[in-house]
């Protein structure tokens, strides 16, 4: 069997096939356990915040929504998602590798049931301090500490991506990408239902539920690390050297030594665009329309599942219809001008722009997956898990300053009022320009690289 062959994809296809159906079950169950308490805490959040600007609410059990529109509690609830946001990049940023790493050496399955623990750890923590008013809300910014278990959303994916590229060919390494969006379809639909009927707090503690169920299928999963991988891991000459001090650094620097291929370093620079873009489409966007257009956050709620229903529309008939009469590179391409478009289109003061805007920038979510198919035909297979560790780093790297700076423009915009309400979506029209020009600069794709391994790991 040659390198570039998936270790069970000729051996026995059927077999792979069921891995990849339950590893796109446990992606829908984490990616519902994400939408379904993402509308409702903020909500929570809100309303927490909003007891501190008004003594006599304090008895209540809830606050009406609209009193908590104020400028004061709109910013504080922005800042306070953004620095959630920022805290949870810089611990993946710090241990996005080392997971990796390990990934390759214990295997996958271990990795994704760290990760689904630290999810329900931070997730309880938030849970625990809003529920004790008389814990400073600030408390909830140790919520991405948790995150140190598992290296959280980022080494999640990246990890499950490398269990789907252990058992399928190129062609089918995204499948389970539309997984993903599905969670995205159902979730907030359920949640803002729920918000309308009953409280916030019903809708998220549902999603530790699809937490547990996610775990459950995940064990039902068989390993998907090649045995060769294995066999090499069990060898004590090999184990002495992982547990030296200067291995993890040595194994870093022959990851980043991909960043010398030219194509692949402008492809990998793409990445710092969709997580922004997921930041100010999901929970930012929520809060935005609750303020910008009188809206319930429930109602709002709903635009979401309208986007999830769009990108499982794009990526399993959209995409794969537009894949045979174009290239992925070309795709990608215009993808970019898709994003960054309705980004800028949802700048706009009215709230059929900002649909039209949504509708246009979700058309642009093949970005990820379609710059991820193309980063993985330049690595050889036994690369893919460092390759998929880089990208995780690079879209951690974009997710830092993504939440502050969107919570400092909204504020700005507040301040000045009108049509500048718009500036964090022709801000980060902007930024979505610069970080995907670069796929306009890329010629054809060449041979497969590999990273400069000094110390032979993978022969």
């Amino acid at each position: 069997m040659e390198e570039t062959t998936p270790l069970l994809g000729r051996a026995d296809s059927s077999r792979a096939r069921s891995i990849v159906i339950l590893l796109s079950l446990v992606v829908f169950c984490l990616s519902c356990f994400g939408s379904l308490g993402s509308v409702p805490l903020n909500r929570l959040l809100e309303d927490r915040i909003c007891r501190r600007y008004g003594a006599d609410y304090a008895r209540l059990s809830f606050i009406d929504e609209q009193v908590c529109k104020a400028d004061a509690v709109q910013s504080q609830l922005a800042h306070l998602n953004g620095l959630l946001d920022t805290l949870e990049a810089v611990v993946g940023l710090l241990v996005a590798f080392p997971y990796g790493a390990l990934s390759d050496k214990v295997g996958r399955k271990p990795i994704i049931l760290l990760s689904i623990t630290g999810f329900t750890l931070s997730s309880a923590w938030i849970a625990h301090i809003l529920a004790h008013q008389e814990t400073s809300i600030q408390a909830i910014l140790l919520a991405p500490v948790f995150f140190l278990i598992g290296g959280g959303r980022h080494v999640t994916f990246s990890t499950l991506f490398s269990a789907v590229s252990d058992v399928t060919t190129h062609e089918n390494r995204h499948v389970i990408t539309p997984s993903i969006f599905m969670g995205g379809v159902i979730g907030p639909v359920v949640s803002s239902g729920l918000m309308q009927v009953a409280s916030p707090w019903l809708p998220f503690l549902l999603s530790f539920g699809m937490g547990l169920i996610g775990a459950i299928i995940l064990l039902l999963v068989p390993e998907t690390l090649p045995l060769d991988k294995h066999e090499q891991d069990d060898d004590p000459v090999h184990d002495k050297t992982a547990v030296l001090p200067g291995h993890h650094l040595s194994l870093l620097r022959a990851s980043l030594s991909m960043l010398w291929h030219p194509k692949l370093a402008l492809i990998l620079v793409t990445f710092l665009a969709p997580m922004p873009m997921s930041t100010a489409a999901n929970q930012f966007l929520v809060q935005y329309i609750s303020k910008r257009f009188g809206w319930s956050m429930a109602d709002a709620g709903y635009l979401q599942s309208i986007r999830g229903a769009i990108n499982v529309f794009l990526l399993l008939a959209i995409l794969p219809f537009l894949s045979r009469l174009l290239k992925d590179r070309t795709l990608a391409r215009l993808s970019a001008l898709a994003m960054t478009l309705g980004c800028l289109l949802m700048a706009g003061s009215s709230m059929p722009l900002l649909v039209t805007g949504l509708i246009i920038n979700t058309l642009g979510n093949g970005l990820a997956p379609l710059c991820r198919s193309l980063a993985a035909s330049l690595v050889a297979h036994h690369e893919q898990a460092r390759l998929q560790t880089l990208i995780a780093m690079v879209e951690a790297s974009g997710s830092l300053l993504a939440g502050p700076t969107l919570a400092a423009a909204l504020s700005t915009g507040m301040r000045m009022g009108g049509d500048w309400m718009g500036i964090p979506y022709f801000a980060l029209a902007i930024f979505l320009f610069l970080t995907t020009f670069p796929l306009f600069l890329l010629s054809r794709l060449g041979e497969t690289i590999e990273a400069k391994d000094h110390h032979d790991q993978d022969v």
